[in-house]
């Protein structure tokens, strides 16, 4: 129950620190996780969590607001050629996530959370399948901005500055699904060392009276057979993970060389200095949507995955922390008071 109960604010620090702890982080930007609800009535519990997101700008250079962690895996001399390479589109992808989030944020979690309120496990089911079609869908558009123009989401300066920090290769990271399913398994933890203090929290919550008992024990007592796959679902992304990155790296050093080449042979040609670049450019464009197509294909199937080993009510907690998640990023209450904090600080 401390999970839920750090969705109504009574622990956020608590929580914070230990998601803040996952042996998987977001690289190379701090180990830093919140999980966020649409409104914050604790001003405490905003403080703590803007407070946690401090931690994301406390680099050792100053960086505005339209720099990101993906600047660090991929130089800004992508960006600056990167429109080379591009397709005209018929729709910015920034429009179809701000139509995706809104339904997610104002149709989809709420329809969950009532389905969570009754004891009907078939109407749960439709509902978690519901959310799960939603982001199946939203990969598939991804894929498919991808393939019309990979440098619109490899550098979304559209994201917010909570965004920022968690992309890789054009997304989200997918260590954000284990790191927020690991999070269940840390609350229960928590729970048994402090079994008395958690008796004192339920009775005092009216919250806790509102769900079914199976959804108050749905992370209670893990399987064995549970944590095994999810040990499986880490060990393979710790494969993978670096796999991509060295893939992109590997398309960064071979422009680098192809632009060098191509150089020398134009002599300072102008024109053939710019047929060249463009050439190398379109060319790395290319590899680039690869890689990403193999991040995002990465992504989800590990959303996939954690869904298929949890049953109906553990995913449906799983899927109502990570919408919550991505809601969070992008509450106005957050956003301004992190960037007045960060302007204090600067």
């Amino acid at each position: 129950m401390a999970f839920g109960a750090f969705f109504l604010n009574v622990h956020p620090c608590k929580s914070l620190s230990r998601l803040m702890r996952r042996e998987t982080p977001f690289p190379p930007s701090p180990r830093t996780s919140v999980i966020s609800t649409p409104t914050y009535p604790n001003p405490e519990a905003r403080a703590s969590l803007v407070s946690a997101l401090l931690f994301l700008s406390s680099l050792p250079k100053k960086k505005t607001t339209q720099e990101h962690v993906q600047e660090s895996r991929l130089p800004k001399m992508f960006k600056a050629v990167a429109f080379f390479g591009r397709k005209k589109t018929t729709r910015p992808f920034k429009d179809y996530y701000t139509d995706w989030f809104n339904t997610l944020k104002n149709t989809l979690l709420p329809q969950l959370r009532r389905s969570m309120s009754l004891s009907s496990s078939t109407l749960l089911s439709t509902h978690v399948e519901m959310i799960h079609n939603h982001f199946q869908t939203y990969y598939e558009t991804l894929d498919l901005a991808a393939s019309n123009d990979v440098a619109q989401l490899l550098f979304p300066e559209w994201r917010t500055t909570l965004e920022k920090p968690f992309l890789w290769l054009g997304d989200f990271h997918p260590y954000l699904f284990t790191n927020l399913l690991r999070s269940f398994l840390d609350d229960q933890d928590t729970d048994d060392e402090e079994e008395t203090e958690s008796v004192i929290q339920i009775g005092e919550s009216s919250e806790f009276f509102d769900k079914p008992w199976n959804i108050v024990m749905a992370w209670k007592t893990p399987s064995n057979t549970l944590m095994a796959k999810i040990d499986q679902i880490e060990c393979g992304l710790r494969l993978m993970v670096p796999a991509l990155v060295a893939r992109a790296r590997q398309v960064q050093a071979e422009f680098v060389e192809r632009v060098g080449v191509e150089w020398g042979k134009c002599e300072g040609r102008k024109e053939g200095v710019e047929m060249a670049v463009g050439k190398a450019v379109v060319a790395e464009m290319e590899e680039m949507m690869s890689v990403f197509m193999d991040a995002n294909r990465l992504r989800r199937s590990v959303l996939t995955e954690i869904l298929n080993i949890t049953n109906v009510y553990q995913a449906a907690l799983f899927l109502e922390g990570l919408a919550q998640f991505l809601i969070g990023f992008r509450d106005h209450a957050i956003l301004s008071e992190f960037e007045r904090s960060k302007m204090a600080i600067n």
